[in-house]
């Protein structure tokens, strides 16, 4: 499939090289959309006071309305003046005198009809039956204000990068069942992500382990997303607009990972004064932003503090579970054209165990940003940003040592419109990460030179450029093309990472457009999953890469309404992949499975909270079966000598398969989406090929949510996936599967509306309502194998939100 994907994308590039000439760059000329009628829409039943909901209209080239997205999540406001917003006509955009279709701002303000005035009757005459009294219906009506700001009109050519199979703004993600109003933890069911175990927030994505993913908030990179075990992200979700997925082939300004991209991008900075908070059973959240002279300045401070070790208490009183965030973001324009700005938050998370005479941490890490910006206006479409970013990660393991990372980082990102059909995007970015590790003077033990020697006190230096153009060649074919260079060096040895990109876009006709995206991707070693100050030394094994490749179509139904269906094909080589390429082990444990002295428990003091068993491991802080017994069972010089050799291992391998994505908006009234993926992921190490060990055929998620009326909002989501292959036989690698799982998450919300904007909400939600635990492993021993089981995940939630 990779080459005929090749040949099909470049083929179409050399059709339009050689047989289209571009016209030469010339002034542009944009002028907005236009409504061509002033529309009424009714003031929605059972509402109460005024509204102004904004909405971003994509115009089609003929002045029909293709989608609404409404940035205010104002309900039933924002659902009446999007549905309403879909029968709007305009007098289309123009280019130069040439319609095309356009994105643009509008506002729906509603008023609230005035109170009907109390009539007095007319005295009855004398003899004559009372008369009835009328009621007299008063026009509800709404104003509408266009945003007349051009540069808010985005026309053909920026539009979202084919390599992005799902975008969710976060009105969308408050009423999927499960997510519990977080953004990112959507990613679960966006098309092409497996999970670990269901509920966790570590995903392979297209066949590429969770060590592989990249995360990024507002264009700078974090360790993690979210907070330890089930807990939510680890930025208030007032802060987030949106969060992309790239699961492969993604655009030149992503890069250093071999697997996908997860993208948050943040709200821009409004000078009015207004925020969000909320409180739940374990967790409570707040953030706020306001401007000061006169909208020059934005100022807004955020966090979340969890007060789940009160509760743990009671449950389990030997486990501490705690965790807090932080966000403060500023920005000052010192021109019209000219901006700065300082973006700072961190993270903290700890998960121990009480003993009777200390707390043993399991999993405890902290990380912490601070983002200096200047951002300036070029002209029409054209932007830059310079930032320099400094960093500080840290994650504690038993006996008092610690892993760190200090950063300092620099980079700088230019957009220039350089013609209606050309989009040149180009950066430049240096990162120096100083680790140590910091261990107890008097500790000599054998395992803490293993710790030192897998993760060494070092000084390491990336540094990159990249560029890539946008380039509509003749209306209706967009290709994207550029690369990518990275330089990495780490303890004497360097590499060189050369990635070129290619996308397309083909329109055919009004509603159904074809994307492809080709790609290759390098990254240097990475430990099992992203843990803050993990990283491994040096750059033995030379680089991971990776080539990605897909093709599909998206069809536009109207009402809101989308369907995307695309094929793809990845192709790992020397990928570090512990957790679904593991070797043979003389012990007993098939491919796929760790043996039961691979890992040296607490007692090697390596990975505290590590499990030893033949099956996938799980990171310290998940939740997964534990039989090492404090000491566990691999203890000693074997177990230290495998468990660095474990996460050593290199492999090769495939990962295909078809993903299907039907939404409509989930602020409609009646709103929802079902995400189906069908792939295979097979691994190729130390001369055996075999099905990854977390490899799962069927991964599907369907919700609705429905509007009851009354400000009454409930909503359902399944989850389901088949099983991890078996392997009982060592010997043979078995096709058949341990038992599929399936959840059901339920949410019920009652909305208040308070003032002009604010509202408050008292929200039900549980997580795997239906408390099914789900199969993980197969555990091997002398006696024979058994499946192991994990669970039930499950998170009940009642709470109170609201806004201003």
């Amino acid at each position: 499939m990779r080459w005929q994907t090749l040949a099909a994308t470049l083929a179409t590039v050399a059709m339009c090289v050689f047989g289209v000439r571009p016209a030469k760059a010339q002034a542009t000329d944009t002028v907005p959309p236009a409504l061509t009628s002033a529309p009424e829409v009714p003031y929605p039943p059972g509402a109460r006071g005024d509204a102004v909901v904004v909405l971003v209209l994509t115009v089609n080239a003929d002045g029909t309305v293709r989608s609404v997205v409404p940035e205010t999540t104002q309900e039933p406001f924002a659902t009446a003046a999007a549905e309403a917003a879909m029968t709007f006509r305009f007098q289309p955009a123009t280019r130069n005198g040439t319609a095309v279709a356009a994105k643009i701002r509008m506002e729906l303000a509603f008023r609230a009809p005035p109170p009907e005035p109390e009539r007095m009757p007319d005295p009855p005459r004398r003899g004559a039956p009372a008369a009835r009294q009328q009621v007299h219906e008063v026009p509800e009506v709404h104003d509408v204000r266009e945003v007349q700001d051009v540069r808010e009109v985005r026309v053909a050519g920026e539009r979202v990068e084919p390599s992005r199979t799902a975008t969710l703004s976060r009105a969308e993600v408050r009423e999927i069942p499960g997510t519990f109003g977080d953004p990112f933890r959507a990613i679960e069911m966006m098309p092409g992500v497996t999970p670990i175990v269901s509920g966790l927030p570590f995903f392979f994505v297209r066949g590429a382990p969770p060590g592989n993913v990249g995360y990024f908030l507002d264009g700078v990179r974090v360790p993690l997303l979210f907070h330890v075990g089930a807990g939510p992200s680890v930025i208030h979700p007032a802060l987030v607009e949106r969060v992309d997925l790239y699961p492969g082939g993604y655009p030149a300004r992503f890069g250093r990972y071999a697997g996908g991209i997860v993208s948050g991008e943040m709200t821009a900075p409004r000078p009015e004064t207004h925020g969000e908070y909320n409180l739940r059973a374990f967790d409570a959240g707040a953030w706020a932003e306001t401007g000061f002279e006169n909208g020059r300045g934005t100022i807004s401070l955020g966090g979340r503090y969890s007060y789940t070790a009160a509760l743990l208490s009671r449950l389990a009183s030997d486990t501490v579970l705690d965790y807090w965030d932080y966000q403060l973001r500023a920005t000052y324009d010192l021109t019209p054209d000219d901006r700065v700005g300082v973006f700072a938050f961190g993270s903290y998370d700890f998960l121990g165990q009480k003993t009777p005479t200390e707390t043993l941490p399991l999993f405890a890490s902290e990380f912490h940003r601070v983002d200096l910006r200047y951002d300036r206006r070029l002209g029409e479409g054209s932007t830059l940003r310079t930032a320099f970013t400094l960093g500080f990660d840290r994650t504690r393991l038993s006996q008092g040592r610690r892993l760190q990372d200090r950063m300092v980082g620099a980079r700088t990102e230019i957009v220039h419109r350089v013609s209606p059909r050309v989009l040149v995007r180009a950066g430049t970015d240096v990162q120096m990460d100083s680790y140590a590790v910091v261990a107890n003077e008097d500790e000599l033990s054998p395992s803490a030179s293993r710790v030192s020697s897998y993760f060494p006190s070092r000084t390491d230096l990336t540094m990159g450029a990249r560029a890539d153009v946008v380039y509509e060649a003749i209306p209706g074919f967009e290709i994207t093309t550029g690369a990518r260079v990275d330089f990495f060096s780490s303890q004497g040895s360097t590499a060189v990472g050369i990635d070129p990109r290619l996308m397309t876009r083909t329109n055919v006709g009004e509603r159904v457009r074809v994307l492809a995206a080709l790609g290759l991707a390098h990254q240097p070693p990475a430990f099992v999953v992203p843990v803050p100050g993990f990283q491994p030394g040096g750059l033995r094994g030379g680089l991971q890469r990776s080539i990605q490749e897909s093709v599909g179509f998206e069809l536009g139904l109207g009402a809101g309404t989308t369907l995307t269906l695309s094929a793809f094909h990845n192709t790992f080589f020397d990928m570090s992949d512990p957790l679904g390429a593991i070797p043979q082990d003389p012990g007993g444990c098939p491919p796929g499975a760790f043996p039961a002295d691979s890992l040296g428990g607490d007692s090697a003091g390596f990975t505290p909270g590590w499990t030893p068993y033949c099956g996938p491991r799980f990171p310290p802080g998940t939740i997964g079966p534990d039989r090492s017994g404090g000491g566990g069972q691999g203890a000693g010089s074997r177990g230290e000598e495998r468990a660095v050799e474990v996460f050593e291992v290199r492999s090769r391998g495939t990962a295909y398969g078809l993903e299907f994505f039907l939404k409509r908006k989930l602020t409609a009234r009646l709103g929802g989406f079902l995400s189906y993926t069908l792939s295979r992921s097979t691994r190729y190490a130390r001369g055996e090929k075999f099905v990854a060990s977390f490899d799962r055929t069927h991964v599907a998620n369907a919700a609705v949510a429905y509007d009851l009326g009354r400000h009454w909002r409930a909503g359902t989501r399944v989850v389901f996936y088949t099983g991890v292959p078996r392997a009982d036989n060592p010997a043979v690698t078995s096709t058949e599967r341990l038992p599929s799982f399936f959840r059901i998450d339920l949410r019920l919300e009652k909305r208040w509306q308070l003032g002009k904007t604010s509202w408050l909400s008292v929200v039900a939600e549980w997580m795997n309502v239906t408390l099914n635990k789900e199969s993980i492993s197969t555990d091997c021993t002398l006696r024979g194998c058994s499946v192991q089981t994990v669970g039930p995940v499950t998170i009940p939630s009642l709470g109170v939100e609201g806004g201003f």
